[in-house]
């Protein structure tokens, strides 16, 4: 029984940190079977040159779409990406990853990247604490004109605390240009983007308590 419980408190617990909060996560929508769909994509709000944001079909991890992101050819040393955000409170933490290809067919170029992030926005839309990589900002590793061609990679971005002041948590995803020659070449294609909130601690007894109790119903 001891062993049934915990099984049932383990699962219970895994669901939780695994129930993405996103939107359109698997960029299953618009429909971009009568080719690439520019702009950010529903339940997502884009930054910078919006045609250098596609929804398309020409890659998937799953389902039948990605999302791809190449340039931004005007914004040396900057970048262009989609944003979403979600209500959240201090001390919860979240974690969250993407999936990410690098196509030799229009591989990353040059010192491009692309990368990850979780931040925490305050009730002014600002960053909660002025913008301190692991304090409000928490970023994956950056994917690469060196990173592997032709596989999913997936870039996580784990144990984001929210600081004093959250009023929300986003995630950004966004293809960084910098150097010369300003035109590099290359698109970064993205899948299955998650955002999950971490159960506090004490969770998992909690629900075994509860499938205690359910499991006494059942048997009585």
């Amino acid at each position: 029984m001891k062993l049934a419980l915990t099984a049932l408190a383990l699962a219970a617990t895994a669901g939780m940190a695994n129930a993405t909060l996103l939107t359109n996560g698997g960029f299953e929508t618009p429909d971009a079977s009568a080719g690439d769909v520019p702009g950010a994509p529903p339940g997502w709000s884009g930054f910078n040159d919006p045609g250098t944001q596609n929804t398309t079909q020409q890659f998937a991890l799953n389902g039948l779409q990605s999302f791809k992101l190449f340039g931004p050819f005007d914004f040396v040393g900057g970048g262009t990406g989609i944003v979403q955000s979600v209500p959240a409170a201090p001390g919860e933490i979240y974690n969250g990853s993407i999936w990410a290809l690098n196509s030799s067919a229009d591989a990353l170029q040059g010192a491009d990247f692309f990368v990850y992030k979780i931040e925490f926005l305050n009730a002014s839309g600002g960053l909660a604490a002025g913008g301190l990589l692991g304090v409000d900002v928490f970023e994956s590793v950056q994917f690469t004109a060196a990173s592997a061609q032709d596989v999913w990679t997936e870039l996580g971005v784990g144990t984001a605390p929210a600081p004093a002041g959250t009023a929300a948590v986003q995630v950004v995803a966004v293809k960084v240009q910098l150097g010369d020659p300003q035109f590099n070449g290359g698109s970064v294609f993205l899948d299955d983007a998650t955002l999950n909130l971490v159960p506090a601690p004490g969770t998992a007894a909690l629900i075994g308590v509860a499938g205690l109790a359910a499991t006494r119903r059942r048997r009585a």
